[in-house]
């Protein structure tokens, strides 16, 4: 199906459960939603009021209680704190009592901490006492977002034994790999399915499983979770606690939801916004509040750099024509560092300065080049403009080199700042973009107009 036959495809499908219901057919409305699935079901809800949200929800909860549970888990966090703000206790504990422990935490971390209490008190003791042991740890660790319904087996076990328990296990919900503990749960190692399925039958799992394995602490950062699961290509990864205790894992469906999360908030915080601006996507002066912030910041930075450029005209009067070149210097330069800083936060993001400052410093060599060999080319051809319109090599020369010297430092300063920003405490994300464009500007119009000064008196001395 194409993309526009998809979208057409939601456009009805919000249309149709609208209407429906308005008109209170909700026997038409459950006949419908038995056919969505509920990922589709959690992007239509993104698109109703809060009325028609409850209403649907309440619906899914009666005639169809798993897939609402689901629906939860997958709706945008704005969304889904408002229309838990909405239900009552019992309906929302209803619903953790359907969803895996690491789901129901993920539900009940949306709450406020007063309905958290109320909810978590009516919640059946077995699936209480899994999500207090979650709560325990901190937001956005390893041990938040774990699943404690993992699979292991003493490293005494034989590879005809482990195969045996892994066909007889029917609560666990994925068994990526094997994980080997000792007589006291301590984690020693693991080995993949396919190596137990080639090994002798009579050998012990001590004797195939890896001990150098990937594995993190229940405190561990969740996005630091996600990055080794990507630079080892890993389904799984064990946690343990202090004791080196395997106390559950992290799959690969709960590291898509970390990426996709950190993600979405790293971009909406670069462009100076909130997630909550999904919520209010009808409220102007809402999304306008979350925004103002970044574009205050921007608006005195970019003010000095007026103030910067009003200084050299004055004494550039006699040179009006340099003006015309002023746009392609600044715009190219921006252009350059937000293509170089954007690189930078990602490796930033995805842990790629591992090996620390030389790291940084090869990296900020390598966009210096790229820089230099792009300044070069666009230099040459602008060069060549400003010579063939002013019909002055001299002023072509002083265009160009202008031109290559903005963008190679632009490429310095966008691969530089967002590690120079971490290393002093400021996230990087928020703060690159604002200090960037003033950053890229001012030194720009230095370069430019440093040289124009140049020029001017050259000219003045009849060197034209």
């Amino acid at each position: 199906m194409s993309d526009t036959a998809a979208s057409r495809r939601r456009e009805i499908l919000l249309e149709t459960v609208r209407k429906l219901l308005l008109r209170g057919a909700q026997a038409n409305v459950s006949n419908l939603l038995r056919r969505v699935r509920p990922v589709d079901v959690a992007g239509l809800m993104h698109q109703l009021d809060a009325s028609e949200q409850l209403a649907l929800f309440r619906l899914l909860r009666k005639d169809y209680p798993d897939a609402a549970g689901e629906v939860l888990t997958e709706m945008a966090t704005p969304h889904r704190h408002a229309l838990l703000a909405s239900l009552a206790p019992e309906e929302i504990a209803a619903v953790l009592g359907l969803l895996p422990v690491d789901d129901a935490v993920f539900v009940v971390d949306a709450l406020p901490e007063s309905l958290r209490e109320e909810v978590v008190s009516l919640v059946d003791l077995r699936d209480l006492r899994d999500v207090q042991t979650h709560l325990a740890y901190r937001a956005d660790t390893a041990g938040r977002i774990m699943d404690p319904d993992f699979f292991s087996l003493p490293e005494g076990v034989t590879v005809r034994e482990a195969i045996a328990a892994i066909q007889e296990q029917a609560d666990v919900e994925i068994v990526y790999y094997l994980y080997v503990v000792d007589d006291e749960g301590h984690l020693v190692g693991v080995t993949s399915l396919r190596q137990l399925l080639l090994s002798a039958p009579d050998k012990r799992l001590a004797e195939i499983m890896t001990r150098a394995l990937i594995k993190v602490h229940v405190d561990t950062d969740q996005e630091e979770v996600a990055q080794l699961a990507a630079r080892y290509n890993l389904l799984a990864i064990p946690v343990t606690d202090d004791g080196n205790h395997l106390v559950g894992i992290v799959t690969v469906d709960d590291i898509v939801d970390v990426v996709k999360e950190e993600a979405t908030e790293d971009l909406l915080r670069m462009a100076g916004t909130s997630e909550e601006e999904l919520l209010y996507e009808r409220h102007p002066l809402r999304i306008a509040r979350y925004r103002l912030p970044a574009l205050l910041v921007a608006t005195v930075l970019l003010l000095a750099t007026g103030l910067l450029l009003a200084r050299f005209q004055a004494g550039l009067v006699e040179l009006l024509s340099l003006l015309a070149f002023v746009p392609v210097i600044m715009g190219l330069g921006g252009a350059i560092g937000a293509q170089t800083s954007t690189v930078a936060v990602r490796r930033l993001v995805s842990g790629r300065y591992a090996d620390g400052d030389r790291g940084v410093g090869a990296f900020v060599l390598g966009q210096a080049g790229v820089g230099a060999i792009l300044g070069a080319g666009c230099a040459l051809l602008l060069g060549a403009l400003a010579a063939l319109l002013e019909r002055s090599p001299l002023f072509g020369l002083v265009v160009g080199l202008a031109l290559f010297l903005a963008l190679t430092v632009a490429a310095v300063v966008g691969a530089l700042l967002p590690p120079l920003l971490r290393r002093l405490g400021v996230d990087p994300v928020v703060a690159s973009g604002p200090l960037l464009g003033a950053a890229t500007d001012i030194s720009g119009i230095l370069i430019y107009f440093g040289l124009a000064t140049w020029l001017a008196g050259h000219l003045a001395g009849g060197g034209r």
